[in-house]
């Protein structure tokens, strides 16, 4: 008896993925300190110790030659004006001799013919001649105090992101194959 086989094939789909892809970058900030730095001037004045010994050693009569001349004009010179005082006193005393009294005598008492000398106990060189003098010193700090300048440069992070795809292919057709097995069709059209 005649039959009819089919013959059936299917359709095969072939697909292809692409993953999703990401990528990140993160930002990275960049930072500049530019510093001046601090200037310190010092300034120092040295102390300064003065000693005066001149009269120290004028007590010990080791004087400067134009010291010794000063004290002798000074002393002549007040010599002469004792002399001058003296004098006018006793003419004025004896100028007014009729007015009685011994004026000659008392005159001649106030003279000495002897000369009185003074002595003196004292410190050779006398207490507080050697004269010191002190100027303390002095140190001076001004400061300039520096700056210190940032700046910040950001860079924002950095990210990709590519979408996944999915692409289908078919492989293979679906097929549907007829045969007839055994006997004869007629096929008219």
């Amino acid at each position: 008896m005649p039959r009819l086989e089919i013959n059936q094939t299917f359709a095969k789909i072939d697909w292809d993925v692409q993953s999703p892809r990401y990528s990140f970058e993160p930002g990275q900030a960049k930072v500049l300190i530019e510093q001046t730095p601090a200037e310190m001037n010092v300034q120092y004045v040295p102390p300064r110790l003065t000693i005066d010994q001149s009269e120290c050693w004028a007590d010990m009569d080791m004087k400067h030659i134009f010291r010794r001349n000063e004290e002798a004009a000074a002393d002549a010179k007040r010599q002469v004006l004792n002399y001058i005082e003296k004098t006018v006193l006793e003419g004025a005393q004896l100028g007014a001799i009729e007015n009685g009294g011994n004026v000659i005598r008392n005159l001649a008492m106030g003279h000495h013919l002897l000369p009185q000398h003074s002595f003196q106990y004292g410190n050779v060189p006398r207490n507080f001649s050697l004269r010191i003098e002190c100027i303390p010193g002095e140190t001076r700090m001004d400061w300039k105090i520096g700056g210190t300048t940032i700046n910040v440069q950001d860079r924002p992070f950095q990210h990709n992101y590519e979408r996944g795809r999915i692409s289908y292919a078919l492989q293979k057709k679906n097929e549907l194959h007829f045969e007839s097995i055994g006997g004869n069709l007629n096929i008219e059209y």
